[in-house]
């Protein structure tokens, strides 16, 4: 009875109207001061796992079964939709794919690693939800502050050196990203992101898109912004590493999308020539910089800087086309959509299958003879890299071609041919791993094929090419995609 008037009176408080929408933030708080209070006296990273991944799992499907209509929530600065409960979800299965395979690693202090991907997963929630800055702001810094932690997690000194060039750089970003929630309320006089419909003149306007697109450039990794994901990615547990590169960059995804194509819907013109700009070099640089390397963690992390300039193309489509109703519009969101969901799994899974080879600094040379090892596992990570290049069956393929399609639905063709060029160049270096894993060893291969390291890198191979056979999911996203506009 307590709680419950607690949350009511809280509620009221925030002008939250249905209590249904905050109990899934309770319920993650709650699990996660539980783990901690069991971690005083027990050691059990198996146990915190558990506990971790099945709080995750009901908090997914209580997203699910919430109402779909729109309800404004938290005084208006929140708006619960299919849109952002989309997003809410599929970044809960981002860290419902680590959860298990992180518990390997974990030796000490598991309690605190999955107390702080709990709260992590709090404000992914609220970040997904708002369209707030101010709020926007607080909550993807308390997921950047539990990811700093939990990138030093690991037995070596490169894994706090890894989390220590996060740190450093996201705070830089943080300031940029301050710096231009203060321009636009001055443009504005809220950091309600709506009002930027109506502003379009003001050169604190441009001033604030600016500072805006570094901070949150750096935060997803955006060239040229982009250097510390490939030294965090290397030197952070694979596992980790996994998460970074999905969940975190995900989330940095949706606040862009909302950020500037909801806040600077008025000023369309200059971000369709920044993002246009900033998709080309980072697709093109990341592709060329992944060919010369030997390190297969780095490959990986270049792949990851490509990867975005893809994403954000949706970001140059929409702010192209201008019209927010257009079907090419609904169709370039519902796209990215699509592609956030397939991301992370290909990319995640391939993160994971770092997990086989028993070093942490992983060449290319060290995947030699997998198949005659495993072939399952060695498969699995071809139809991963595959799904990465884009090549047809998998998921990867159907992401690329909706978002060739919309491209050059709304007029772009140009731009869809550049990045149907990237997508080309991507072919050689992942097919470079595939016939080192392919190739006969010269001498014995040792690695590490325990259950707990095949089962997750078999299905996210599977759910890659599942998604793929379900590729028409994106036609289905149309209908929740002008959630986006609120």
């Amino acid at each position: 009875m307590i709680v419950n008037s607690f949350i009511t009176e809280l509620a009221l408080n925030t002008g939250l109207s249905n209590l249904n929408y905050l109990y899934p933030l309770f319920l993650l708080g709650i699990v996660a001061f539980v783990i901690l209070a069991i971690g005083i006296r027990i050691e059990n990273p198996r146990l915190f796992a558990s506990i971790t991944a099945g709080a995750l799992a009901i908090v997914f499907f209580w997203l699910y079964f919430l109402p779909g209509n729109p309800n404004l929530v938290m005084s208006g600065t929140t708006i619960y939709n299919r849109y952002g409960t989309y997003f809410a979800m599929i970044m809960i299965l981002a860290s419902l794919l680590v959860v298990f395979p992180a518990a390997r690693r974990l030796s000490k202090k598991a309690d605190i690693f999955y107390a702080i991907l709990l709260f992590v997963n709090i404000g992914i929630i609220i970040a997904s939800f708002s369209y707030n800055i101010l709020v926007m702001f607080v909550s993807f810094e308390a997921v950047s502050i539990g990811t700093y932690i939990m990138a030093a997690f690991g037995k070596e000194k490169r894994h706090l050196e890894a989390s220590l060039k996060y740190f450093f750089t996201s705070t830089i970003a943080t300031a940029f990203t301050a710096f231009g929630a203060s321009f636009f309320y001055i443009s504005t006089g809220t950091f309600d992101l709506t009002a930027g419909l109506k502003v379009s003149s003001f050169q604190s306007m441009d001033i604030a898109l600016l500072f805006l697109a570094v901070g949150f450039g750096f935060k997803m990794a955006i060239f040229p912004m982009h250097q510390w994901a490939i030294d965090t990615y290397d030197g952070a547990e694979n596992s980790i590493a996994a998460y970074l590169s999905t969940g975190s960059k995900i989330l940095a995804f949706v606040v862009i999308l909302k950020i500037f194509l909801v806040g600077f819907s008025g000023d369309f013109e200059v971000v369709f020539y920044l993002f246009t700009i900033l998709a080309i070099a980072s697709m093109t640089y990341g592709n060329i910089a992944a060919l010369s390397q030997d390190n297969l963690k780095r490959i990986l992390a270049y792949s990851s800087v490509a990867q975005v300039g893809y994403l954000i193309l949706v970001l140059a489509q929409v702010s192209y086309v201008g019209n927010t109703s257009s079907h090419a519009v609904t169709l370039a969101v519902a796209t990215g959509m699509y592609y956030s969901v397939v991301y992370i799994f290909m990319k995640g899974g391939a993160f994971l299958t770092m997990n086989i080879v028993k070093k942490d600094k992983v060449e290319i040379s060290d995947v030699t003879g997998l198949f005659r090892k495993s072939p399952a596992v060695a498969v699995s990570f071809s139809i991963l890299l595959l799904a990465l290049a884009g090549i047809p069956v998998t998921g990867g393929f159907f992401a690329k071609y909706n978002l060739f399609l919309a491209l050059i639905t709304g007029q772009l063709w140009w731009l869809a041919v550049i990045a149907i060029l990237n997508s080309a160049i991507s072919v050689f270096y992942y097919f470079r791993v595939i016939l080192y894993m392919f190739k006969d060893p010269v001498g014995e291969t040792d690695f590490n094929l325990s259950t707990s390291v095949r089962i997750p890198v078999i299905a996210t191979a599977f759910i890659t090419v599942g998604l793929g056979v379900a590729f028409q999911m994106v036609y289905l996203l149309m209908s929740v995609a002008p959630g986006l506009f609120g």
